[in-house]
């Protein structure tokens, strides 16, 4: 091949690709077609791997960018289907009233249609003179900001500069992390109770509708909250995940119909399980609607919770109960005295009457044998009495059902599992922010009010597919979408993503809300109440 036809070849847009060092010409014996084409021949395998990808052009406005990493004639490859992203850009500091949570206005009217502020300012004291917050307003600031899932009250300072959230609670700068931390500090014991007072009412309100229930399931459980600071009452204790660490053990109780707390208390790290469980048990049957019948209760509790007395004011107060024993293996003799019952699946139930030492009398017991899991990771993982090829887990009951269905009941207990795991994992329970004991008593009772208006907001405002959902779920398809308010002439507009996938259940709980109504107290319980109407 001549090098006059190679230079020929080499040709885009009437440009030549392949040019002779200046100063020479094809005659010249300083030029070197052995170069040329060399240099000509990767021009083009680069030119064939390229061309099935898309077309070749000279850049038509050379770059300040050139002289770094190409040179002035080197061509620039073109996709055939090009999409531009934002080329320029500039930035602008001086906008208002965005947020991270435009989904929390539903909250915010929710508590509205509640009277939460004006009940909150009839219990709480004015504020001094040098205060620059009310207490009503620092109490919704937290029901807020755990509501939105915010881990610490330190990380609290993206809200400093939403102008949303700032609307939404009414204040016009948001109080800082000393300020939040100072008033839980100044909460008198007094006030924490009118609080957990003005708990109980909304409770009670709340409980008729959208009807009212006949029938309660009590769930009693315990947690351990590990901690890593010198905070009084610190403890060590049982702590199974962090042994040697002092901890906090709070004690509560759930309801399992409304998936609502009931009742509950912090407790030192080193209480036992069933340590206040009678008096904890004894507030939550003074909480009870006056229309539900005794025997329209039960209670489920773990072997932490076994205990003689705590089975005799049940039995006194006429309520069903579910327990499990602690010590299955000292109640397999007599149930294998009595005989099991074979079931299907290599499954058996045995029942007996027995009257264990210092109890005042018989009662039912019931043993369920079952086999273990083929896996053996499974098999080591399930807590129960192994012998052999079977497993056994031994119930105190005065249920009147099958022995069958006593093993059925009690499995819905898992359903406080999933309670405990959204108040540590969705509202930091486990973070405890101050080094007062007080304070961290009326940080409990805030943190476990935000819990109950979540759940009531889901089951009086959104659809029945949602009964069932968790925090997590609410929190991510309601009320974290951005948004902006906005001002149309007089009237304030919440602007959310255009592409918002649930608009309309959003608009309906909106609807919902408005529509809402609550029935006024009972004569003697119109503590803090303020009628919506």
């Amino acid at each position: 091949m001549q090098v006059s036809d190679l230079r020929r070849r080499l040709v885009c847009r009437g440009r030549p690709l392949l040019r002779c060092p200046e100063g020479t010409s094809e005659n010249s014996p300083a030029f070197q077609p052995q170069k040329c084409i060399y240099h000509g021949q990767l021009f083009f395998e680069r030119l064939v791997s390229r061309a099935n990808f898309g077309i070749l052009g000279v850049r038509q406005k050379p770059s300040i960018l050139d002289g770094y990493w190409r040179g002035a004639e080197t061509l620039l490859f073109l996709p055939g289907e090009m999409r531009k992203g934002l080329q320029t850009l500039d930035f602008s500091f001086e906008a208002e009233s965005l947020t991270h949570f435009g989904g929390l206005f539903l909250i915010q009217r929710f508590c509205n249609k509640l009277c939460l502020r004006r009940r909150l300012e009839r219990i709480l004291k004015d504020p001094p003179n040098w205060a620059d917050y009310h207490p009503a307003d620092l109490v919704l600031v937290f029901l807020y900001v755990l509501i939105a899932g915010l881990p610490r009250v330190n990380k609290t300072q993206i809200l400093h500069y939403n102008g949303l959230f700032l609307s939404l609670v009414g204040l016009e700068k948001f109080p800082d992390e000393t300020a939040l931390r100072r008033f839980l500090r100044r909460l008198s014991t007094k006030t924490i109770r009118q609080i957990a007072r003005l708990h109980d009412q909304l409770r009670a309100q709340l409980s008729s509708l959208p009807e009212p229930r006949s029938s309660l399931v009590f769930h009693l459980d315990s947690v351990v909250l590990t901690l890593y600071g010198k905070q009084p009452g610190a403890r060590l204790g049982y702590n199974p995940k962090k042994k040697g660490r002092p901890s906090y053990h709070p004690l509560l109780c759930f309801e399992a119909h409304g998936q609502e707390f009931w009742h509950g208390s912090l407790r030192p790290g080193d209480a036992a399980a069933n340590t206040g469980a009678r008096a904890l048990v004894r507030r939550c049957m003074e909480k009870v609607p006056s229309w539900v019948a005794r025997s329209r209760i039960r209670l489920l509790a773990d072997s932490g919770f076994f205990s003689g007395k705590l089975v005799s004011d049940l039995d006194q107060a006429g309520c069903g109960y579910i327990v499990v024993c602690p010590k299955a293996k000292l109640y397999l003799p007599l149930a294998q005295k009595a005989g099991f019952q074979e079931m299907s699946f290599g499954w058996a139930v045995a029942e007996f009457r027995f009257q264990p030492r210092r109890w005042e009398a018989e009662h039912r017991f019931i043993i369920v044998r079952r086999p273990l899991p083929e896996d053996p990771e499974e098999a080591q993982q399930l807590g129960l009495l192994k012998v052999g090829r079977f497993a056994y887990s031994a119930f105190v009951t005065n249920l009147e059902l099958q022995p069958w269905m006593i093993w059925k009941t009690y499995q819905a207990r898992a359903n406080v599992e999933k309670s405990v795991r959204e108040l540590l994992q969705y509202f930091s329970l486990n973070k405890i922010p101050t080094q007062s004991w007080v304070a961290n008593v009326a940080f409990l009772q805030l943190l476990l009010l935000a819990y109950n208006l979540v759940h009531w907001f889901k089951r009086l405002c959104l659809p029945d597919p949602y009964a069932g959902a968790t925090v997590e779920t609410i929190r991510n398809e309601f009320l974290v979408p951005p948004g902006k308010m906005a001002k149309h002439g007089s009237r304030n507009v919440l602007q959310l993503p255009r592409d918002y996938s649930h608009r309309e259940i959003f608009l309906k709980a909106a609807r919902r809300i408005e529509a809402l109504r609550l029935p006024e107290p009972p004569q003697g319980e119109k503590f803090g109440f303020v009628s919506s109407r």
